[in-house]
């Protein structure tokens, strides 16, 4: 293992610090924590929008969007916090223990659509911004943990690992729970269903959040830097094309996820004819998520990051296309469905060992760790992704004509066109910009 690294120029070494195997399991429990909240907002809000609250889905779409940029806008304050942050609980972990219950609140306020018309709409766009900052001040201070857990590169890929198993369980949780939880809680009533479920879901979240801050503990934080400004750390960001590069890739990855997971819903129903599907295309989207999160780490370490992220990019693409031909034949889309995310969710997986890669780097680069800050970049393309895939499906709704109450043919093929056809091209996207990204061999 490499020695400690400094926290800022000419300052003493972090205090070594024995990451134990429970720690290790336990940081993935992060994600699963985050994506009982955040996968089921990104694959079931806009359709709660739309088939329950009755609004409009260019508003609807629209609402994802400005929100999301609204809120995302907190990541770099949050992260400047983490950095500035010394507490008998340490630097990250106030932030799981005290901002997890405000998430599960908002996010049980979310799918509540009280009032009509443009009240409605108001309260949309209030509460998914609420839930977006609340999101913020939890997602990024556990994202900025895992350098400050451990400084050897191998170490953190294998957590990255365990995170996406976390991500992947949470992500099957959701496919299988969500809707059924929506029947037994509200019956006929889908509106007190869907909140319901929501408030079960925000709980367990705030709960393995709290198991997270109790089982992770950080190595001794050098202390903060004084007159440090904000713009110097601000300005030190673009030094750094590696992390340039992972963000960029990351930000078309979730683009990508974004709209797989708010179309789920809608092709499942529109395309297959079968609203059941929803479950079925989002568990395959899961098992492909669990299944890379145990073969990614083996397959870089033997490729290279980027080569190997590339690689199952450029495989993505070729599936993407056959699934064209496949309409009329469930369980063949199913089965290219699952191979097609496994391959190209190598990035998903890799992205926040990167990240702490690129905090290696910026620390040698400028002097600075700046966990947080760069790490919020990461956030705040994970978040505005997602919602800008979301706002691009339900575009490509109101550009089909969708209406809740009948969908014609023209609105069936621009589900499937948007389902389909842009992930693949956000695909090659996302390749583009990996290749600003070359720290392999300083990191191997």
């Amino acid at each position: 293992m490499p020695s400690p690294a400094t926290g800022v120029a000419g300052s003493p070494p972090a205090e070594p610090h024995p990451l134990t195997r429970t720690a290790r399991y336990a940081y993935g429990l992060g994600d699963l924590a985050s994506n009982l909240t955040w996968t089921t907002l990104t694959a079931f809000l806009l359709y709660f929008y739309t088939d329950v609250a009755g609004l409009a889905a260019a508003t609807a779409g629209t609402i994802l969007l400005v929100g999301r940029f609204a809120d995302a806008v907190i990541d770099p304050v949050v992260g400047l916090a983490v950095d500035r942050t010394r507490s008998r609980f340490g630097r990250a972990r106030p932030y799981l223990i005290f901002a997890a219950p405000l998430l599960g609140i908002v996010f049980a306020l979310a799918f509540t659509s009280p009032g009509s018309g443009t009240t409605k709409a108001v309260w949309a766009m209030a509460t998914f911004t609420l839930v977006g900052i609340s999101h913020s001040l939890v997602n990024v201070p556990y994202g900025a943990m895992l350098p400050m857990l451990t400084d050897d590169a191998d170490t953190r890929l294998k957590m990255s690992g365990y995170r996406f198993v976390g991500a992947s369980v949470g992500l099957i949780a959701v496919s299988l729970a969500v809707m059924p939880l929506v029947g037994s809680l509200g019956g006929s009533d889908r509106g007190r269903g869907f909140t319901g479920m929501a408030i079960v879901l925000g709980t367990a979240g705030t709960l393995l959040y709290w198991i997270v801050a109790l089982l992770c503990r950080e190595r001794r934080a050098a202390p903060v830097e004084r007159g440090t400004a904000t713009w110097r750390a601000l300005a030190s960001l673009p030094r750094n094309r590696h992390w340039l590069g992972v963000s960029a890739a990351s930000l078309a990855a979730f683009v990508r996820l974004g709209i797989i997971t708010a179309g789920a819903v809608y092709y499942a129903r529109d395309v297959l004819d079968d609203s059941w599907a929803t479950a079925f295309i989002l568990l395959a989207f899961s098992l492909s998520a669990l299944a890379g999160s145990l073969v990614t780490p083996w397959i870089l370490r033997r490729t290279g990051k980027r080569r190997g992220i590339n690689l199952g990019l450029a495989a993505t693409v070729v599936l993407y296309v056959v699934l064209f031909l496949l309409d009329g034949q469930p369980a063949a889309f199913l089965a290219v469905f699952v191979i097609a995310n496994l391959l190209g969710g190598f990035g998903y997986v890799a992205a926040p060992a990167l990240v702490s890669d690129t905090v290696e780097h910026h620390e040698t680069l400028t002097g600075r760790r700046d966990e947080g800050l760069l790490y919020a970049g990461y956030s705040f393309a994970t978040k505005v992704g997602t919602a800008l895939g979301g706002a691009l499906f339900a575009w490509a709704l109101a550009w089909g004509g969708y209406r809740a109450d009948h969908v014609s043919a023209h609105a069936g093929q621009a589900i499937e066109w948007a389902f389909i056809g842009l992930p693949a091209l956000l695909c090659l996207v996302q390749a583009a910009c990996m290749a600003l990204y070359g720290l392999e061999d300083r990191t191997a």
